[in-house]
C-alpha cells in the first residue's frame, strides 16, 4: 500500500478598504420680517346736552289765626 498525500494550500488574502467620508453641512438661513403697522383711529365724539329745567313755585300762605281769651274771675 502506497499512499501518496500531497496538500498544497496557497491563501493569499488581499483586503484593501479604502473609506473616504466627506460631510459638508451648508445650512443657509435667511428670515427677513417685514411688519408694517397703520393704525390711523378719528374719534369724533359730539355731546350737545340742553338741559331747560323750569321750576315754578308759587306759595300762598293765607294764615288767620283768631285768638279770643274771655275770662271771668
Amino acid at each position: 500500500m502506497n499512499v501518496d498525500v500531497d496538500i498544497n494550500v496557497d491563501i493569499d488574502v488581499d483586503i484593501d478598504v479604502d473609506v473616504d467620508i466627506d460631510v459638508y453641512f451648508d445650512v443657509d438661513i435667511n428670515v427677513d420680517i417685514d411688519v408694517d403697522v397703520d393704525i390711523d383711529v378719528d374719534i369724533y365724539v359730539d355731546v350737545d346736552i340742553d338741559v331747560d329745567i323750569n321750576v315754578d313755585i308759587d306759595v300762598d300762605i293765607d294764615v288767620d289765626i283768631n285768638v279770643d281769651i274771655d275770662v271771668d274771675i
